[in-house]
């Protein structure tokens, strides 16, 4: 067996059911805990998203919704929902958007609790996994192990090897629009992605809130063109997608099994949910109580869902798929496109099926339009990529000199972008697998965590609206009041408040 067939092997082993029940199971029982309050507060997940600003020490709500979004709209986004619909079928498309929709429960409660346990460092706030797991787990020597694993996950895997799919995919995008050799494009990419992250996490963020609008925006217009275009086929198109999903389509309807268990996988890869990825950018927000952030940025699996969807409905209305039969050969391939016959050849899929489909609407200009938007996709994830490893590297090295953190943080700069050159060269399936096992491990333990921490994150949630149904419009957190322990930066960052609430009850 060769390499890339254990690399293979080992991913399939740690993304197996008990994963994917892990993780669809937790989500639903924080859709519980929160009384579905992920997808029935979008008003105020809206309001919150627009108010609130920065300080010194933190980033404003908007600023760190859009970074946690870098995060969320990946090539996954793109090149993921065609590996899912090439395994699971049209279906895997619907289960994808399900998953993503219940599993931003999840999103909110890691997010949240990035906001609990984070703490003031360098003159800026750090939190993540790390932090909830060492200070929140109840039998410390659990935590302090889960902690500094998942810190080494996420300081050395998530810049160094999840990067691979993004890098390949630009490569990719590129070769086939413009021809450009991967090599190239590698280099003026890693170029340009330390220029942004040698500027630490205010130069990332001020780069996310310009970016992360103007891709989204521009692909769901990509998307609306190629509708337009092909009208006449959106219904046959979801009744195959719905007809998919459950059992009942002429070619597609045996497929449930593979389309929910890859619609999930891939949802989760997408979005990021439960990974742990997102909660050191969400703990850098300034806000008077963590559920804020934790609500902000479960709204940014929106966008997450939308791309997810755009990508999924361009390739299919446009016939430029094909779907993998459990024997191991093609039971279809999409006549859209003549390359979809030599994508059926190579085994491959990516984001080649979603530029031909745009191809179909806007001759060659649209698979270059979709090669760039991909590079802004993947780009600002890889930036997103770089303060996870960054943060991760500061608790590891928490009770060390700041010097030492800055010097050991300056290396990452540097070995980021090489690592990203290098992928761009390596075969797709081979860079999804890497990064996939790494994400695996970064689940595992941070899903557990998450198990631990329910009871927390619900008393921290039911705290906030109460607050919220009693009057208040800018609910503060007091970790005293509700018997949460080892999150002091909170008593001295809501001091007044919390000093004002004291008067109160005494005079009562």
């Amino acid at each position: 067996m060769d390499i890339a067939s254990i690399i293979m092997t080992i991913d399939n082993l740690l993304w197996a059911t008990p994963l994917i029940a892990l993780t669809f199971g937790l989500a639903v029982a924080y859709c519980i805990v929160m009384k579905f309050g992920n997808v029935t507060k979008m008003k105020l997940q809206w309001n919150l998203l627009t108010h609130g600003s920065s300080s010194e020490e933190g980033l404003s709500a908007f600023e760190t919704f859009c970074s946690v979004a870098a995060y969320r709209v990946a090539v996954g986004n793109i090149g993921g929902v065609m590996v899912a619909i090439m395994y699971g079928g049209p279906g895997a498309v619907f289960w994808m958007i399900v998953t993503a929709l219940v599993t931003s429960a999840i999103a909110y409660a890691e997010n949240s609790l990035g906001q609990i346990y984070k703490v003031r460092m360098d003159g800026q706030y750090r939190g993540g996994p790390y932090f909830y797991m060492e200070k929140g787990i109840p039998w410390k020597p659990l935590g302090k192990f889960m902690a500094v694993c998942f810190a080494l996950f996420a300081s050395i895997g998530v810049p160094f090897l999840v990067t691979g799919p993004s890098a390949n995919n630009i490569a990719m995008a590129f070769e086939n629009s413009f021809g450009a050799p991967r090599w190239a494009v590698g280099i003026v990419i890693a170029i340009l992605l330390f220029l942004v992250i040698s500027g630490g996490v205010r130069r990332i963020a001020k780069f996310s809130t310009i970016i992360v609008p103007f891709m989204t925006i521009g692909y769901l217009i990509v998307t609306i063109v190629v509708l337009v275009t092909h009208a006449s086929n959106i219904g046959p198109t979801l009744s195959m997608i719905f007809g998919s999903a459950f059992n009942s389509h002429a070619i597609f309807g045996g497929m449930i099994g593979g389309a929910f268990s890859y619609g999930v996988k891939r949802a989760v890869n997408s979005s990021g949910s439960g990974f742990g990825e997102t909660p050191p950018s969400a703990a850098a927000a300034e806000t008077p109580h963590p559920a804020n952030q934790g609500l902000v940025n479960a709204f940014s699996v929106y966008i997450d869902v939308a791309v997810c969807a755009c990508s999924g409905i361009m390739a299919l209305v446009t016939n430029c798929f094909n779907v993998l039969g459990a024997d191991g050969s093609f039971m279809y391939i999409g006549t859209g496109s003549e390359l979809m016959q030599q994508q059926a050849d190579t085994m491959t899929a990516g984001v080649v099926w979603v530029q031909e489909a745009a191809n179909t609407s806007i001759p060659a200009i649209g698979g270059m339009i979709i090669a760039i938007a991909l590079t802004c996709f993947a780009y600002s994830t890889c930036i997103a990529y770089y303060y996870e490893g960054e943060s991760g590297i500061a608790y590891l090295l928490r009770n060390s000199s700041e010097k030492n953190r800055k010097i050991v943080i300056w290396g990452i700069r540097i070995i980021m972008p090489i690592f990203f050159f290098i992928w761009t060269m390596v075969t797709a399936s081979t860079a999804w697998a890497i990064s996939e096992i790494m994400f695996a491990l970064m689940s595992w333990f941070n899903l557990i965590a998450l198990l631990f921490l329910l009871p927390t994150v619900k008393k921290v949630y039911d705290d906030f609206m109460k607050q919220r149904k009693a009057g208040i419009k800018n609910p503060y957190f007091n970790p005293e009041k509700l018997g949460i322990k080892n999150c002091d930066v909170w008593m001295d960052i809501n001091k007044e408040q919390i000093a004002e609430g004291a008067a109160e009850a005494l005079e009562k």
